[in-house]
C-alpha cells in the first residue's frame, strides 16, 4: 500500500470508534504524513455528525429510510462540485464513499445489535495503557494524546459535539487541536486544565501527593475541580505543581520537553530526587520495586530509551552500588 494511501474502511473503523489499538496508531501516522490528511478527516467527521444528530441515537425505525438520508447527503455533496474540476469532483466523491462506510459500520451495529449499541452510544470511552506500556490516540476532534503507562483516558461518547472534555487518571501529553468555541478541559482529580490549543503534559497518578501540568507551548488555566477557584495560568516551560491535599499550588520554570520526553520513548532524568526515579522506573518496565537502604538525598541524571530492565540496572549499579534480585515482577533493591 502506497503511505499516502489508507482505506477507506480503516477511516470508517476510525470515526465510529471500532479500531484496535494497531489501526488507531495506522491512522495516525497517516495523519502525520500531510497537513491535507487532517482536513479530509475533518470533513469526513462533520458529515458523520452531521447524520447522526438527524437520526435517532436509540431507534432506527427504517432501515431504508436511515439509508435514503445518507444518500440523499453524498448526492448533495457531489452536485455542488463544479463539472469542470474534475480533480475536485473525484475528492468529493471519494469523501461521500467513505462517510456512506462510517454510516454503515455504525447503522448496521445498531440495527444488529441495537441493546449493545444503545449501551455504547450512553456510556464513555476509556482507553488504558497498562504498566510498562504507552499508547498513542486522535480524539475526535484531531487532537493527539500519549498516555503513559498505568494510566486511564476516558471521555464522554458527545465528546467535540457539545464539548470537549476527558478524565485522566495517571500521566499525558496532549497536543491539542485548535478551537475557539469549546476549550479542551482535563479534569485530573482536585484539578481542571483548560486549554484551547496547546501542547502541554499532565502527571495525575493516584499514588503521588501532587498533580504536575508543564507547558510546552500556548497557555494553560488551572482551576479546581470545582471550578470556582483559578489556581494559575501557565506560559511556555513553567510547570505548576499542585496538592492534592489543599490544593496550594507552586509554579515553578521546567524544561517541558524533557517532562514529556517519555512520549518519544525516552525517560530523562536532569537531577530527581532517588525515590522519583524508582516510582517512576517502577511505571517504565511494569514492575514493583523495593527499596532499602536508600539515601533520599540522591539525585540522578541519566536518560532511559530502549535499556532493559537489566541493564538499567547495572547502568545505576556503576553510579551508585547497589544489590539486586529479579523475580518476574518483583525487583528487591538495596543500596550499598
Amino acid at each position: 500500500m502506497d503511505k499516502k494511501q489508507i482505506p477507506y474502511e480503516l477511516l470508517a473503523k476510525y470515526l465510529s470508534r471500532q479500531c484496535t489499538t494497531e489501526e488507531q496508531e495506522q491512522v495516525i501516522r497517516w495523519l502525520d504524513e500531510e497537513p491535507g490528511h487532517h482536513l479530509l478527516l475533518d470533513k469526513l467527521r462533520k458529515q458523520w455528525e452531521a447524520v447522526r444528530l438527524d437520526t435517532s441515537a436509540y431507534v432506527i425505525p427504517d432501515k431504508k429510510m436511515v439509508w435514503g438520508k445518507i444518500q440523499d447527503r453524498i448526492r448533495h455533496k457531489v452536485k455542488q462540485v463544479p463539472l469542470y474540476s474534475r480533480s475536485l469532483l473525484i475528492r468529493v466523491s471519494s469523501v461521500a464513499a467513505v462517510v456512506a462506510l462510517v454510516l454503515g459500520f455504525a447503522l448496521s451495529s445498531l440495527i444488529n445489535n441495537p441493546e449493545k449499541s444503545w449501551q455504547a452510544t450512553q456510556f464513555e470511552n476509556v482507553i488504558i495503557a497498562p504498566p510498562g506500556q504507552k499508547t498513542q490516540l486522535v480524539l475526535p476532534d484531531g487532537t493527539l494524546v500519549w498516555l503513559n503507562s498505568g494510566s486511564r483516558l476516558s471521555y464522554n461518547y458527545q465528546y467535540s459535539t457539545y464539548d470537549r472534555v476527558v478524565n485522566l487518571e495517571g500521566e499525558a501529553f496532549f497536543d491539542v487541536k485548535k478551537d475557539t468555541q469549546y476549550p479542551f478541559i482535563v479534569k485530573a482529580g482536585e484539578v481542571d486544565v483548560k486549554v484551547h490549543g496547546t501542547a502541554f503534559n499532565v502527571s495525575t497518578y493516584a499514588d503521588e501527593e501532587n498533580i504536575m501540568v508543564a507547558l510546552l507551548r500556548g497557555k494553560v488555566s488551572l482551576l479546581s475541580a470545582t471550578g470556582q477557584n483559578l489556581l494559575t495560568y501557565l506560559s511556555p516551560n513553567q510547570e505548576a505543581i499542585v496538592s492534592k491535599k489543599n490544593l496550594s499550588c507552586r509554579v515553578e520554570s521546567c524544561d517541558a520537553e524533557i517532562e514529556a520526553s517519555w512520549r518519544h520513548n525516552l525517560l530523562k532524568f536532569d537531577g530527581a530526587p532517588v525515590e522519583e526515579v524508582w516510582k517512576k522506573l517502577e511505571r517504565w518496565y511494569g514492575v514493583d520495586i523495593t527499596l532499602s537502604n536508600v539515601d533520599t538525598l540522591k539525585s540522578y541524571w541519566f536518560t532511559i530509551k530502549t535499556e532493559s530492565l537489566t541493564e538499567l540496572l547495572e547502568m545505576i549499579n556503576k553510579i551508585s552500588p547497589i544489590e539486586y534480585k529479579l523475580n518476574g515482577k518483583e525487583v528487591t533493591i538495596r543500596y550499598k
